[in-house]
This record gives C-alpha cells, sequence and structure tokens, in this order.
C-alpha cells in the first residue's frame, strides 16, 4: 500500500486542493491537518520540486519552497 493510499484527502473534492484561493486553502489544510501521512505528502512535493500554488503536505506552493530554502 502506498502513502496516497492512507491520504485524508484521497476522497475528497480535488478542486480544494488544486487553488490558490483563500478559503479553499484554509479547508485544504484542515483536512491536511487530521492525515496521518501528511509528511510523506511534503516530502514527496518537496522532493519533485512541485512549488505549484496547490497545497501538498499541509503547505501552499510558497511554503514549500521556502521550507526547502529555494
Amino acid at each position: 500500500m502506498m502513502w496516497q493510499d492512507k491520504a485524508a484527502c484521497k476522497d475528497a473534492d480535488s478542486s480544494i486542493f488544486l487553488s490558490g484561493v483563500t478559503s479553499r486553502v484554509e479547508k485544504a489544510k484542515a483536512i491536511c491537518a487530521t492525515c496521518s501521512v501528511v509528511q510523506d505528502c511534503l516530502e514527496f512535493a518537496i522532493r519533485n520540486e512541485d512549488f505549484e500554488p496547490h497545497v501538498y503536505g499541509g503547505m501552499t506552493g510558497v511554503e514549500r519552497k521556502r521550507l526547502a530554502g529555494v
């Protein structure tokens, strides 16, 4: 089983995570806050240099970029 199969967001509306709209970002982050694999998700996004504005691992692209020191 891959970490994605355990993700709290796997059955959620993906548009929540793929938008830079503040209200959607807050909803996405709330789902991430309940997720048991949020760290795996964050590491995946950073490892793949995904700094787009959507939410991965409980962070926006700007936040991930800052964390990665890019």
